[in-house]
């Protein structure tokens, strides 16, 4: 046995094996992993091994021998080949390409040295990731990388929780579903690494006990002075050791540099789809010229294309920048094939339909922005308008002037669901209208004096939903919450200021026409007070 200095931290029986032993080789049992290793011999080198020792055999020793050296307080013992079912001491079983001089000196040199020992193991750990990396295989495949080296689940999230690869173990998979849940919540991550700032600052993993019995290692993936997700080795409580440790501080270091290159292509990917959408939109291109530049950056413009253009509203809005990646992230949430392009304070989607029609796919994918939009920003209203599909790649101009017309009514009437242009109805002929001062002359013909009248809001409000509900009394009072009677003192006062008999059809159809003008143009109304 060779001599250790005082200050060398203990090295296990389970840490010797973890750490330098081939990958995959069983552990021992759980009774004697904790048994301090204080040398490696080599057996058959004409010293007998001590208390403390592990033995390295080329050949399995007789198992009088195994006895002698278990009473002697040897460790352990590994031999290439097939180890005994039974002995007096832990015998694990070595492949045959397995250099027993190489596997002594990794051992000594933890034992002897463990930081640097560690150092040097860490770095193995990253080149082997970095070069999967080069090789193309993604999160997915370094995240199944590291679950290979530790033998535990790994998870890597991007900066709002949300998963990007998986690696889970045969262990782990019943109940994977309800732990994932748990661990996109930010109740669940460790205070210190909640403000990424602040986590890219500190740095480093933490160990952490989480719902179901699990604990886990977690690190931020920084890049740029930021935490761009979270990388998450998790296991049973007593499992996860300094390997583990190596593991998920490196291959943090080696998803930043797969995220780094990913949003690299992305980037590229996203500034020729933007491009791409900006010589359709200009008309500068040939259409001969557009289709070939489609086929350059791998996009299909045969199938029918809707437009959809979104904006923030109110004051102070988020950025746009924010709403593009809420654009995306819902884009590939629902698999939707599109292209996206920030244009002003807009971001404008081409999102492909499987027919001309009603754009489902195209509505779909609204619903999920206007659904992703309001969870974040509840008080933030964020407006949709959506155009018909077009057929033609030369038509999807004409998709996009129709969603920026519906986009405009969504904005006027402060509408935060997204508005397809092909249920506008009467709204599409008037807005061929708009900057006409027959429409604003028509509708104070027909309202003025309704409008100007104060206190007008709910007598106004009332004519609509009279409209809307085609006259019926009873439903135009349930739609306003109030009695009936006190709807027919409402409709008496109308015809009392304006003159309106609603009885009389074109009365109604033209009374009808100015509240959809006053709802489109939303003239200031004149105040005067009561008489």
């Amino acid at each position: 046995m060779g001599p250790m200095s005082a200050g060398n931290p203990q090295v296990s029986l389970a840490e010797l094996v973890r750490l330098t032993f081939p990958r995959g080789t069983p552990l021992p049992p759980v009774a004697v992993r904790e048994r301090e290793v204080r040398w490696v011999v080599m057996a058959g080198g004409g010293v007998a091994p001590q208390a403390g020792d592990f033995v390295l055999c080329a050949t399995l020793p007789a198992r009088k021998e195994l006895g002698a050296w278990a009473e002697r307080g040897v460790v352990g013992a590994a031999v290439i080949g097939e180890a005994p079912a039974k002995a007096d001491l832990p015998v694990l079983s070595l492949p045959a390409d397995a250099s027993l001089r190489d596997l002594q000196q990794a051992a000594l040199e933890l034992i002897v040295n463990r930081q640097s020992y560690l150092i040097g193991r860490g770095a193995q750990i990253y080149q082997m990731l970095a070069r999967l990396s080069v090789e193309g295989v993604g999160l997915a495949g370094l995240a199944q990388a590291m679950s290979e080296q530790t033998g535990k689940t790994i998870l890597v999230q991007d900066k709002r929780l949300i998963p990007l690869a998986e690696a889970v173990t045969p262990a782990l998979a019943p109940a994977w579903r309800e732990s994932l849940e748990a661990l996109a919540s930010w109740s669940h991550l460790p205070e210190s690494l909640r403000d990424r700032r602040q986590a890219a600052a500190v740095g480093g993993w933490r160990d952490q006990s989480l719902p179901n019995g699990l604990v886990r290692l977690v690190c931020p993936i920084v890049a740029k002075g930021m935490a761009r997700g979270f990388l998450s080795v998790i296991g049973r409580p007593g499992e996860l050791d300094a390997l583990d440790q190596l593991v998920v501080e490196h291959g943090a270091a080696a998803c930043a540099l797969e995220m780094a290159k990913a949003k690299a292509v992305s980037d590229a990917e996203k500034r020729a789809h933007g491009d791409f959408v900006d010589a359709v939109l200009t008309g500068s291109v040939p259409l001969e010229e557009l289709a070939r530049w489609a086929q350059r950056i791998g996009y299909d413009v045969e199938p029918p294309h809707a437009a959809l253009i979104w904006r923030w509203g109110g004051k102070p809005t988020p950025s746009l920048r924010r709403l593009e990646t809420i654009v995306n992230q819902s884009v590939a949430k629902v698999g939707a094939n599109a292209l996206i392009r920030p244009r002003g304070e807009d971001v404008v989607i081409f999102c492909a339909v499987a027919e001309a029609g009603r754009p489902e796919a195209a509505l779909k994918l609204a619903s999920a922005i206007h659904r992703a939009a309001a969870e974040e920003y509840p008080q933030q209203p964020a407006h949709c308008g959506l155009g018909r599909p077009m057929a033609e790649l030369a038509d999807w101009k004409d998709s996009y002037r129709e969603a920026a017309q519906a986009l405009s009514m969504a904005v006027r009437l402060n509408e935060r669901a997204p508005l397809f242009f092909g249920d506008l109805s009467v709204y599409r002929l008037l807005f061929q209208l708009e900057g006409n001062p027959e429409l604003e002359s028509f509708c104070r013909e027909v309202l003025g004096p309704l409008m100007d009248y104060e206190g007008s809001g709910d007598l106004l409000e009332t004519l609509e939903a009279f409209c809307d509900r085609l006259g019926n009394l009873s439903q135009t009072a349930e739609k306003l919450f109030i009695h009936r009677n006190s709807l027919l003192y409402r409709m008496e006062r109308i015809q009392q200021l304006a003159g309106i008999d609603m009885n009389n059809p074109d009365t109604r159809l033209a009374v009808h026409l100015a509240l959809k003008i006053r709802r489109m143009l939303r003239p200031a109304p004149a105040r005067k007070p009561r008489p």
